[in-house]
Formats: C-alpha cells, structure tokens, sequence
C-alpha cells in the first residue's frame, strides 16, 4: 500500500511522516504500540480523511523504541521524543502548528498518559486507543511459575543497578523476539512498575496518580475483542472505574467500547465507529 505525504526529520535521528492532506493548521500526532512504525496502525489509512475538517493534520512520530526498539528504550524517553516533535511542528519549518493533539494506539496509550502527566502544557488533549495491560496480557501466554521465575531474575539485574543489561535470550520468547533491558521487562512486567497504568488490579490510590492526575480532554477507546485482554476482565467496569477515578471536566463522555474492534481495530465497521467517537470527542471540547 503507498501512502502520500511528508517525511519530518524532527532530531539528528528520528522521522515523522505527516499523511496527506498536509499543511493544515493543526496536528494530531500518532503514536504507535510496541513493534509498530510507520504506516503499521491499521485505522490510520483513513484517520487522515477524517480529521480533515477539522483543521488536523495526522502526523505518526517514529522513535528510538519504534519496531523492535521497545525493549532497550522507556516511556520517559519516548515523552523526551514527542516533546521534541511537539516543538518542531510548531516551527516554521515543521508547519507553525497551533494546536497538538496526541493519539497512542496500545502501548503508544502508556505515552499518552505519560505526556498528560508531565508536559501538558504541551498538548491540547490526549486519546487513548486500545489502552491494555501488558502485564495482564504476559498472563495469556505464561504460566504464574514462568512470570514469577523470570520477574524474579530481571528484578534482581534491577536491583544490582544493572538496568540496561540485556536479558537472557530466553526472556525474546514473550517479546516477539525482541531484546529487552532488565529496566524495561521489570517497567511492563512488574506490579507498578513505569509501563503499569492500565493493569485492572492497581489500587485506586495508584489510578489517583494517573487518571486522577489528567488536567487536559482525553478520550479512552477500549476494543471490545482485544485479543491481549483476558476473557475475564470486564471492560464496562474497567471503563467504569477509570471515569470514576477521572476529573468528569476531562473524561470524555465519548469515551467507550469500540464495538467488534480487534486489538489494532483491523474491521472496517469499528474504525467507522471509531473515527466517529473521534470526531465527536474533537466536538465536545472544541479542539
């Protein structure tokens, strides 16, 4: 598939590509989950189209931890990289952009809250799309004994200030072959660790200090048939909870479960239905 638009180069080392129709007044930025790059977040061939009017460019950031880079890289440091993107849009070289809107898709929501958290002065509203547990989902494809041994071996690097050690290559059987510091397995794996801000069992005096903490509009997208949630979660009250926790002056009432919607939202009909909580989100704070 070809794509039409503009290729950023934002630092010495990472790119942007602003999707046609380019030059619009403001951007929304889209952040991929782990593995994904560039073009790879399904609903983003027609997301473009649909922000259209409202005077948003979609621009996809690529980062250090973009593809397989996740493993050896955190959530700060992806903040560090949309700060940096968030400047250069609003350049004259990166278009004068006036207004920032971000977007995560899967793990790209952990950057989502993380940039709501500590730079929003920066952006105008955040929305998160497909915002599961990677802690939950490790629970699909290991048993206690196995996520016990290797939390256990990881946190202990942790604990001997060896963070960036690479570990062992046993550890790239639930990584998608990827390689993974002791810092960045014990962030998504461990209870609370820096990754940790959808898992269902945080208290709610851990949510206080992420939802609770949102001072911008932000919408939460949640797949209905997300294949990396498990069965018995409940997303009604999982939404339910996160709203309660939230300030109701920035949790979007268009906030929901998209119907049908895979993990990447692949069916046509879900991204209809999520395009237009899109739009009507933009609507109801006036974006």
């Amino acid at each position: 598939m070809k794509f039409n638009g503009t290729l950023h180069r934002y630092n010495d080392h990472q790119v942007a590509f602003e999707y046609e129709p380019v030059g619009l007044p403001n951007a929304l930025i889209m952040i991929g989950g782990m593995t994904d790059g560039l073009t790879t977040v399904p609903y983003l061939t027609n997301l473009p189209h649909v922000l259209e009017p409202l005077g948003y460019s979609v621009v996809q950031i690529q980062m250090k931890s973009s593809f397989i880079g996740w493993g050896t890289s955190s959530v700060k440091e992806d903040v560090t990289q949309i700060k940096q993107l968030i400047g250069y849009l609003k350049s004259e070289e990166g278009g004068n952009k006036k207004e920032i809107v971000i977007m995560g898709h899967s793990t790209g929501s952990q950057d989502v809250m993380q940039s709501l958290l500590s730079i929003s002065d920066e952006i105008k509203a955040g929305i998160l799309q497909a915002s599961c547990s990677d802690r939950e989902c490790f629970t699909l494809y290991a048993s206690k004994e196995i996520r016990d041994d290797l939390n256990a071996r990881a946190k202990k690097l942790l604990d001997e200030g060896k963070d960036d050690e690479i570990l062992s290559r046993e550890y790239m059987a639930y990584t998608n072959d990827t390689p993974v510091t002791a810092y960045r397995w014990c962030s998504v794996m461990l209870p609370e660790g820096d990754d940790d801000f959808f898992s269902t069992d945080l208290s709610d005096d851990a949510l206080k200090q992420t939802f609770g903490k949102i001072n911008k509009p932000f919408l939460v997208a949640y797949s209905e048939k997300d294949e990396f949630i498990p069965q018995d979660i409940d997303k009604h009250a999982v939404l339910k909870r996160w709203e309660s926790i939230s300030n109701p002056q920035f949790w979007s009432q268009n906030s929901g479960i998209v119907p049908g919607a895979s993990h990447g939202v692949k069916q046509p009909a879900s991204q209809e239905f999520l395009y237009e909580k899109v739009s009507a989100f933009f609507e109801e704070f006036n974006l």
